[in-house]
């Protein structure tokens, strides 16, 4: 006490020296016998699944996290190609996005806290899911459930920053990105009008502007962050609406809102949960089980197919899937567990 960082902006300067950018899509050695190609993941921009060769030729893949097709702004995932062992995601392995019915809800919750006169908060990650919601939300403003006289805050300075990066990525016209979304350019990604908070001053002005308003704001699990001031105003006001757009992992204050808690606990005192809460996790990066399987389909079996990056009933799920549907030998490891690849 006090509690202080694991590291700084030195240690991250420092780790920053050791990247070494490489193109998707080209081989590339890595070390003595070892090769490495990456694949368009599709999952935020820049995202991608190896592919290693070892020094004794086997081959090895990881999935990384790998992006569903129907993602608004990124090309679906390049397909699984093969290897003799593979690493793959399972963070949505027993269940099934469901897009209309997402955009639908997300619609429909704005358009009720903005008729009671109430403000909407979205915890959203800062990388890749502030750009999504942005670009539902222009939609929402060109339909009219939108109203241009409310406007729309996105405070979080990553976030901010990572929206620059995708900005630069269409006026650089990148090859992650949807044709549509090119042809569109910038204005694809802001519902105007649109404020960013970037100090923390403007962060706290927000609090004073009158009306109505949407309030995009990290992190997205609701684990800390600018969102949790913004949270901790609205949510006692039943006018008021919360929307969690994303996965909301175990033991964090948004999978809590999901699970339909009365209070949270943040800043050291109970915040009475009164605003409506509503769920909308198809707005996830990740592909569903039945994307997982897609992905995989086609190519041929690996030796061995090892779910991680999953809970274990998600993780569970998805080997029984693979098995049942690819006939795959498919392993949720043990943690610490040790395997040969061969």
């Amino acid at each position: 006490r006090p509690a202080k960082p694991l590291y700084d902006e030195t240690d991250v300067d420092k780790t920053l020296s050791f990247f070494d950018p490489v193109p998707l899509d080209e081989d590339v050695g890595i070390m003595a016998g070892i090769r490495l190609t990456l694949h368009r993941g599709g999952h935020i921009l820049g995202s991608a699944w190896a592919g290693l060769t070892l020094e004794d030729g086997h081959t090895l893949a990881v999935s990384g996290d790998l992006g569903r097709p129907g993602h608004p702004l990124l090309l679906p995932p390049e397909p699984f190609s093969g290897a003799d062992v593979l690493l793959l995601e399972s963070t949505y392995g027993d269940r099934r996005h469901d897009p209309e019915s997402g955009r639908s809800a997300f619609a429909s919750v704005i358009a009720r806290a903005l008729a009671r006169g109430g403000t909407v908060v979205i915890p959203a990650f800062a990388i890749d899911r502030t750009e999504v919601v942005l670009h539902e939300l222009t939609g929402l403003r060109e339909s009219g459930v939108l109203p241009r006289s409310v406007p729309v805050y996105v405070d979080s300075p990553m976030a901010l920053a990572a929206l620059d990066v995708y900005r630069d990525a269409v006026r650089e016209r990148s090859s992650e990105l949807r044709p549509e979304i090119l042809a569109r350019g910038e204005a694809a990604l802001s519902p105007a009008p649109f404020l960013a908070a970037r100090t923390v001053q403007e962060s706290i002005d927000i609090n004073s502007a009158p009306g109505p308003a949407v309030i995009v704001s990290s992190a997205g699990m609701a684990t800390g962050g600018r969102v949790l001031h913004h949270l901790r105003r609205l949510l006692p006001d039943p006018r008021n609406a919360v929307v969690v757009v994303g996965f909301a992992a175990a033991g964090t204050r948004a999978r809590d809102l999901v699970d339909g808690a009365r209070v949270l606990k943040m800043f050291g005192e109970y915040v009475p949960v009164r605003a409506e809460v509503t769920d909308v996790p198809h707005f996830s990066a990740h592909a569903d089980a039945g994307q997982v399987i897609d992905w995989l389909r086609g190519a041929p079996a690996p030796r061995t197919t090892y779910l991680v990056h999953g809970e274990p009933a998600a993780s569970g799920a998805l080997r029984d899937r693979i098995d049942h549907e690819l006939g795959w030998t498919a392993v949720v490891p043990r943690s610490g567990e040790a395997v040969l690849v061969r």
